[in-house]
C-alpha cells in the first residue's frame, strides 16, 4: 500500500501535466486508431512529447495553404507587427484562395497576417513574402527552405509562400507534426489561428471586409484552438490541428483528405481516450477489483477516475506506430525525481 504522503507527492508532481495520461500493467484490449479517409496522418501529444499514431508517416504529398504557418513564422522572424505594407500590384494577381487586397493599398504587417492565417488569402501571403524578401518572394522562399532544414523537416520542398500546387513543393505528416510544434512558440500565430470572424481594413470604396475562419472545427468541436486548413487539387484536403483540453494538447495532421474536419475529429476523439503523462504515472499504483488487489482509498481517486484507469486501451505496438512509457522524453525526468523522493516505492537507494 503506497502512504498517503508518497502519493500526495505522486499527485502533485503530476497536476500540473493536466487528469489525462498512462498505459496500465495489466493488458487492455486496445482501441485502434480510427479509419479516416486521409492518405497520411499523425496524431502528436504535445503534452507528453510523444506520437500516439501515424499513418503513412513520411508520404511526401502536396500540402497546400497549411504553407502558410511557414510563411508566418518568417515574417515573425523578419519584420514587426505595426509595420505597412503597400500592395504589389502582382499580389493581386494571385490564383486562388483571395483576402480581397487592391493594389497600393497599405496593410500593417499584423493584418496581413490575419487576411492569410484566417482568410487563408494568397494575395497576403504574397504581399508579406515580397515585403520579408525585399522585394524577391524567391529569396523568401530560399529562407522558408532553410528553416525547414533548420527544424529538420527533411521531407518538406517549398516553391512559394502560399501553397499552390507545384511539384517539387511538398511535405509530409512527420513534417508538419514538426512545423505545427514550432508555430507553438509564436503567439501572435495561435493567436491569429483561434479568431473564427473579424473585420479587416475597409477597401479603397470604404467597403468593410469581414472573414471567417477557414477553420470551421473553431468554436463548434470543444478544445480546437487551431491551427490552418489548405485545399488544391493535388493536395485534396489538408489539416493542422491544435486541440487542448483538460490541459493536455493533442496536435493532429491530415494530408489527402475528404473530409479534413471529420477526420480530424475522429482522430482527436481517440487520441483522448489514450494515456498521458499523468494516466500512465498512476496507472502502476492501480489495480482494479479481480485484478489481484483492490483500489485502496490512498489514491484518493474519484469513480470516474477509477473507471478511467481500469477501461482505458493501453497504447500498444502494432500496425500503428505508437510509444511505450519508457520511450518518453519528460518519463525519464519524472523517474528521476520519484527515485530520489519515494526511493522504497520506484526502486531508488533508500
Amino acid at each position: 500500500m503506497i502512504s498517503a504522503v508518497a502519493t500526495s507527492l505522486v499527485l502533485a508532481l503530476l497536476a500540473p501535466l493536466g487528469p489525462h495520461s498512462t498505459a496500465p500493467v495489466e493488458p487492455v484490449a486496445p482501441a485502434p486508431p480510427p479509419e479516416v479517409s486521409a492518405v497520411t496522418w499523425a496524431i502528436y501529444d504535445e503534452t507528453a512529447d510523444v506520437m500516439l499514431a501515424t499513418w503513412n508517416l513520411n508520404e511526401r504529398r502536396s500540402m497546400a495553404s497549411v504553407t502558410k504557418v511557414m510563411t508566418a513564422m518568417l515574417v515573425l522572424d523578419n519584420a514587426g507587427l505595426d509595420e505597412v505594407v503597400a500592395v504589389p500590384s502582382f499580389a493581386t494577381a494571385a490564383r486562388g484562395s483571395s483576402a480581397g487586397l487592391v493594389a497600393g493599398e497599405e496593410w500593417t504587417v499584423y493584418d496581413l497576417l490575419v487576411a492569410m492565417l484566417v482568410r487563408s488569402g494568397n494575395d497576403a501571403a504574397l504581399t508579406l513574402a515580397w515585403h520579408v524578401g525585399d522585394g524577391d518572394v524567391d529569396a523568401f522562399v530560399d529562407m522558408m527552405n532553410d528553416r525547414a532544414a533548420e527544424l529538420g523537416m527533411d521531407d518538406t520542398s517549398f516553391t512559394n509562400p502560399n501553397g499552390l500546387d507545384n511539384e517539387d513543393h511538398y511535405s509530409t505528416a512527420n513534417d508538419l507534426i514538426t512545423l505545427t510544434k514550432a508555430s507553438l512558440e509564436y503567439p501572435v500565430v495561435q493567436q491569429v489561428a483561434r479568431i473564427k470572424t473579424i473585420k479587416m481594413p475597409a477597401d479603397p470604396t470604404g467597403k468593410i471586409r469581414q472573414v471567417n475562419n477557414t477553420n470551421r472545427l473553431l468554436g463548434t468541436y470543444p478544445g480546437v484552438v487551431g491551427l490552418k486548413t489548405g485545399d488544391t487539387p493535388w493536395a485534396d484536403k489538408v489539416l493542422l490541428g491544435v486541440t487542448e483540453r483538460s490541459q493536455r494538447r493533442i496536435l493532429t495532421v491530415v494530408m489527402g483528405s475528404d473530409d479534413h474536419f471529420s477526420d480530424t475529429r475522429e482522430l482527436v476523439d481517440w487520441a483522448y481516450t489514450t494515456y498521458g503523462l499523468r494516466d500512465r504515472w498512476l496507472r502502476p499504483f492501480f489495480s482494479e477489483q479481480g485484478g489481484g488487489a483492490v483500489v485502496t482509498s490512498d489514491l484518493g481517486l474519484s469513480e470516474s477516475e477509477e473507471r478511467r484507469l481500469g477501461s482505458m486501451p493501453r497504447i500498444d505496438d502494432g500496425r500503428w506506430r505508437m510509444s511505450a512509457l519508457t520511450d518518453l522524453p519528460k518519463s525519464a525526468l519524472i523517474t528521476e525525481w520519484l527515485k530520489g523522493a519515494l526511493p522504497s516505492i520506484v526502486g531508488g537507494d533508500g
